[in-house]
């Protein structure tokens, strides 16, 4: 009788043992793991992406705040050389700028000054860190701003640089397969080199943009015939 007591005890105590090291600790058996189900592509986190810019509501503090930080600066640039140092110093300040809202605004307000300096490469490197902290259609909106500039207004340097930047742009949309934007910024381009007296480079520039032209064609076709059924 007493070797049955300490058969049970020893037993009692092995399970005991058992349950204290937990399931955590055991190894997993091979076939165990191979049945367990994987998650599908649809079950997994989606991939991390930038924020949408900030709506005019979240940024009634941030303006309030970026006149007090920068009153003297933004007072002062009504010369385009005074824009365009506005402009510069804003887009130095919002690269550490912690608060995401007064971010953007000081991005758009140097894009804006950049704008109206007719420096498009301001445009673009104002338009271009914005892209990389917020989720917006950074190819349309840089197009955009740039058709806006008066080419009339420009010298033949400032001219030569939106030009490059419109070529730029082109290039960007059409590895994004966005022929139609690759055409309006190619023509931008030829205009913007006619307006700095580089024959050879507007003449690269009509080429290109005769390019996309016809390679639009197919396109346009197939989007037709795809609404015809």
């Amino acid at each position: 009788m007493a070797h049955h007591t300490v058969r049970a005890r020893v037993a009692a105590a092995a399970l005991a043992a058992g349950l204290a090291v937990g399931p955590r600790l055991l190894p997993a058996r091979a076939d165990d793991t191979a049945a367990r189900p994987r998650p599908a592509m649809g079950q997994l986190a989606p991939a991390a992406r930038s924020d949408a810019p900030p709506s005019s509501r979240d940024l009634v503090d941030a303006r309030a705040d970026m006149q007090r930080r920068f009153r003297s600066l933004l007072a002062h640039a009504g010369t385009a050389a005074a824009a365009r140092a506005a402009a510069e110093t804003l887009l130095q300040e919002a690269i550490d700028e912690p608060d995401r809202n007064l971010k953007w605004l000081m991005l758009e307000e140097s894009r804006r000054l950049g704008e109206s300096a007719g420096q498009a490469l301001i445009v673009s490197r104002a338009i271009g860190l914005a892209a990389a902290s917020y989720d917006f259609d950074a190819i349309d909106k840089e197009l955009r701003c740039l058709q806006q500039m008066p080419l009339r207004g420009l010298d033949a340097q400032r001219a030569a640089a939106l030009a490059t930047a419109a070529g730029a742009i082109a290039t960007r949309a059409e590895a994004d397969g966005r022929t139609d934007k690759a055409v309006a910024a190619t023509l931008l381009a030829y205009r913007a080199w006619q307006r700095a007296g580089d024959h050879e480079a507007a003449r690269r520039a009509a080429t290109r943009h005769d390019g996309l032209l016809r390679a639009r064609e197919p396109e346009a076709a197939t989007k037709r015939a795809a609404s015809e059924q």
